[in-house]
Formats: C-alpha cells, sequence, structure tokens
C-alpha cells in the first residue's frame, strides 16, 4: 500500500506566508510577497496583453522544493512595459509604474 498523498493540483490555500499584498499609489502599484529558499535566478516575471503580470518560482534540488506562481491582473492605469523587482533573497517586490493622464479609480485596480 502506498502513503498517502496531496493530489498534483492541490486546491488548499496558499500558505500565509506566500500571501501577496499589492499597495497602491498615485504614481505605481508595488507587490510584495516572501519567497524565502528561493534565489533570484529561480524567479520569472512576465506580462501577457499588457494587463496580467505572471509571478513564477521554482526550486527543485537535493533539499527539496518549492512552487510560487501568482498572476494579477491590471486596469488600462497599469504599465507593464516598465515594471522593476528587487529581491533581498527574501522579499520580492515588484514595482509597476501607472500611466499618467489616465483616470484613476480611488479603489485597487489590480486583482490577482
Amino acid at each position: 500500500m502506498s502513503p498517502p498523498s496531496l493530489p498534483f493540483l492541490d486546491h488548499r490555500p496558499a500558505p500565509p506566508e506566500t500571501e501577496l499584498a499589492i499597495e497602491t499609489t498615485k504614481t505605481s502599484y508595488v507587490l510584495i510577497t516572501r519567497l524565502p529558499g528561493f534565489s533570484l535566478d529561480c524567479i520569472t516575471l512576465a506580462t501577457k496583453h499588457h494587463r496580467t503580470l505572471h509571478i513564477v518560482a521554482d526550486k527543485w534540488d537535493a533539499e527539496g522544493g518549492g512552487h510560487f506562481e501568482r498572476r494579477i491582473t491590471f486596469d488600462n492605469t497599469a504599465d507593464l512595459r516598465n515594471v522593476k523587482a528587487e529581491f533581498d533573497g527574501t522579499i520580492l517586490r515588484v514595482f509597476v509604474p501607472r500611466r499618467s493622464g489616465t483616470k484613476q479609480n480611488s479603489a485597487s485596480s489590480a486583482r490577482f
């Protein structure tokens, strides 16, 4: 008899330490998440249709592995052509500038 295992696509909520916080200012969106155990070369940022930001981090080695993935869809105020990011070994910060001259709602315009 084989040991119990989790399904391939587990539908449990993500661990709280991998929450993605989104701060919205008049000039940018700042996305912040913890990625302990990952290195910079394991993290990929990609955009799709000038509206969706895809963040992926993968690590597979002898000590174990991990996978982090989030897709965030923005309204037309986000300038996904000029995304910048910084990673200090634990915290990933992604800076998405907002286009000037576009009408902005007071509520956040990013969703994931």
